[in-house]
């Protein structure tokens, strides 16, 4: 009878673990992301794919200087933002607070001495 009910609570425990809620946190923010930025010096527009895991790849394209930056960074579960535009050595840094279909934030090129705000939005 002991073994039985040992057997019968292993049994529901697996059950309750395997049908609890699916732990992808960042699956909510996960898809297709355009906006704008604008600045002191600079404006342009963004792109980004955000993946299940909360990695941000993209790319930024300014209209005063006329090219365009790989956007690399993450999300986390809460939804904060930190992504870069080029490199970090003379990149600008994105850094804001997403929900599931907006966002919005501030960026800053330290080496051009720039900085500004940006919005964007979930397709």
């Amino acid at each position: 009878m002991k073994k039985q009910i040992l057997l019968i609570t292993i049994i529901l425990g697996l059950i309750t673990l395997s049908c609890s809620k699916n732990d992808d946190q960042d699956s909510e923010y996960q898809g297709t992301w355009t906006g704008t930025f604008t600045g002191t010096q600079d404006n342009g527009t963004w792109t980004a794919n955000i993946d299940s895991n909360g990695k941000i790849t993209g790319t930024t394209s300014s209209t005063v200087y006329n090219a365009s930056l790989q956007l690399n960074g993450s999300i986390s579960s809460s939804g904060k933002f930190i992504a870069t535009a080029g490199s970090a050595s003379n990149g600008a840094d994105f850094k804001g607070q997403m929900t599931e279909t907006s966002g919005s934030g501030t960026w800053a090129n330290n080496s051009l001495g720039i900085d500004g705000s940006w919005t964007g939005t979930k397709q």
